[in-house]
């Protein structure tokens, strides 16, 4: 989990440390053009992290980055091409919870393994999902409607952006800890989403924080709950789940560069260096953190921790709530 990872000093660790003191350009590196995936469609918030990214590392190195969407099947199909590249550096691909986490579990055949088809480069950043409703909904906070779902089983829905997202295994997780049945309506699109819980087709919503920010100060939606540890900066006068009676409770969607298999050590901590470089630049952490995430500053070894217990924890949920992508 975010935040709570065991540190190791692992191999990968100490020759990113013994790169710190290099020059980002120690080599001829690269000779040519970096493919970098993004397996979801443009415009979302993966591909916007990716293009903030890849365009600050581009200014800072004079590398060119070449972002291709492959969208698919939860980001499995563009996580397979990385899987199948070669491994010169010249291929990345951006994953996060979902594709990198979940889908291991999800899926019945993924067509790649997360920790063994993949080099952990850099974790990017951290965002809480986010519980919405109506601003007119009678819904005043998440412990009353938690109190009518328990009263009426299965009688209220809960909208998502798909099934098996890190959002919808969220309100899944709740619901085994709260002991109640809601009904879930997976959407295909974050507009509709929206538009049916303003309009009370669902009586609340569960996304991520770029997904319905705008919505809330707007006045449009009104928020009852974070699912982070912590109460986010951006929205400090929302109550985490943990507040609101869930005491441990935290799910998060992660972002995070990856490679292929074969990738050298050294090539990791370079990129590795250049990527949290690239976070630290006024402009990529202040776009980031306006749209509610953690900008994360970590080793590759912190990556591949973070993974190894991630997986493992969302496969107790979707175990746990039964929870499948049809």
């Amino acid at each position: 989990m975010i935040g709570k990872i065991t540190r190791k000093l692992t191999a990968s660790a100490l020759v990113a440390l013994a790169m710190s003191t290099l020059p980002a350009h120690a080599d001829d590196y690269p000779q040519g053009n970096i493919g970098f995936i993004v397996p979801f469609p443009p415009g979302g918030g993966t591909d916007i992290s990716a293009r903030q990214l890849t365009q600050q590392i581009g200014e800072s190195t004079g590398w060119t980055f070449v972002v291709e969407n492959r969208p698919g099947a939860g980001g499995n199909i563009g996580l397979a091409q990385l899987a199948r590249a070669k491994a010169d550096g010249l291929s990345l691909a951006i994953g996060q919870t979902s594709n990198l986490a979940v889908n291991p579990s999800l899926y019945k055949d993924i067509p790649y393994d997360p920790l063994k088809d993949f080099r952990q480069i850099a974790v990017i950043s951290t965002q809480p999902m986010v519980i919405v409703t109506r601003s007119d909904s009678p819904i005043k906070d998440l412990p009353s409607f938690l109190a009518d779902a328990k009263a009426e089983p299965g009688s209220l829905l809960f909208g998502t952006p798909g099934s098996g997202t890190v959002a919808h295994l969220s309100l899944e997780l709740l619901q085994s800890k709260a002991g109640i049945e809601l009904t879930h309506v997976p959407y295909p699109g974050i507009a509709q989403a929206i538009s049916d819980v303003m309009g009370g087709v669902v009586d609340i919503y569960i996304g991520s924080m770029p997904s319905v920010l705008p919505h809330i100060r707007a006045g449009s939606l009104r928020p009852l709950a974070v699912t982070s540890a912590q109460r986010s900066p951006i929205l400090a006068d929302v109550p985490t789940v943990a507040e609101s009676g869930f005491a441990g409770f935290e799910t998060a969607d992660w972002k995070a560069v990856v490679g292929p298999a074969g990738l050298s050590d050294e090539r990791v901590a370079q990129l590795n260096q250049v990527i949290n470089e690239a976070l630290r630049s006024d402009k990529v952490r202040k776009a980031m953190e306006a749209e509610g995430s953690t900008v994360l500053n970590e080793d590759s070894a912190y990556f591949t921790t973070l993974l190894g217990e991630e997986i493992e924890r969302w496969r107790e949920v979707i175990k746990v709530s039964g929870a499948t992508v049809n």
